[in-house]
């Protein structure tokens, strides 16, 4: 019998990279996993991997309370109950502060800290009418705790992740819900592809990181595994970094590294 034989588990941004990993892993341990995600190919994808016995799932933007309210509803009518959720929709910009236009900064906070809370308050109010507990995992990032430059929006948004992390597990721990965070540092996604491309930006990542290498979505879903499992039951209203050690030293410098890029290619 698997770590998650008969829960039912939420995925959001659950069609690729990390959440997709998160979903698999759950599957593999026995849960039954709902992937709200705006990619419908990818949630096929999910659902061919597992079965329709297995997986399920609906498109939905995590900005909109309305679609997020109507993914819980779908995925209890599906599977019974929601007993697990990770709130892993996320988007990323990049510009100096000073030439950010609002529309960016209020679309990366929309998805990231705006879309955390709504599927939270959701899958929270469910768990409750439930009445037996639940375990909520928030993904964060290294970027909650270290500043990178360009990245205002992001980072702001992931350290409001890991104090909304803080504040729902001291209201939603007396209906046995726990609630954590994991924040991941560079890990090979379709998310960070973009970063990693520009010569020398991982190079310098990794000098700051003690381990020496990037993270792979597998890493992040192992830890996730964990903290939903029983064997976490003691655990919450914490956010985890997970990223080689990278949040002991420092941001590589990213502008410096962005107009060398763009010098030697002229």
């Amino acid at each position: 019998m698997g770590l998650l034989e008969g829960r039912v588990a939420i995925v959001t941004g659950g069609a690729s990279g990390i959440g997709r990993a998160i979903a698999g892993a759950f599957a593999a341990e026995g849960a039954r996993i709902f992937i709200v995600d705006v990619n419908a190919e990818g949630i096929a994808g999910v659902i061919a991997d597992h079965g329709h016995n297995t997986a399920d799932g609906c498109e939905a933007d995590v900005r909109d309370e309305a679609a997020v309210r109507r993914a819980v509803e779908r995925c209890v009518r599906r599977f019974g109950r929601l007993d697990i959720a990770v709130n892993n929709a996320g988007t990323g910009a990049f510009s100096p502060v000073h030439e950010m236009p609002l529309e960016e900064w209020q679309r990366v906070l929309d998805v990231n800290l705006t879309g955390v809370f709504l599927c939270l308050k959701h899958e929270a109010a469910q768990m409750i009418r439930q009445g037996d507990g639940g375990a909520i995992v928030n993904i964060a990032s290294l970027n909650a705790r270290q500043p990178a430059e360009g990245m205002a929006a992001y980072c702001a948004a992931k350290a409001g992740v890991a104090m909304l992390t803080e504040v729902a597990a001291l209201e939603l721990g007396r209906h046995g819900i726990r609630v954590n965070a994991i924040g991941p540092g560079l890990v090979r996604t379709p998310m960070t592809e973009p970063l990693r491309a520009v010569p020398g930006v991982e190079a310098a990542y990794l000098a700051e990181t003690p381990l020496g290498f990037v993270g792979e979505p597998s890493d992040v879903a192992a830890l996730a595994l964990w903290m939903v499992s029983p064997a976490a039951r003691w655990l919450t209203g914490q956010t985890i970094y997970l990223d080689g050690g990278a949040s002991l030293r420092k941001y590589p410098p990213l502008f410096d590294l962005f107009a060398h890029s763009q010098a030697t290619s002229e």
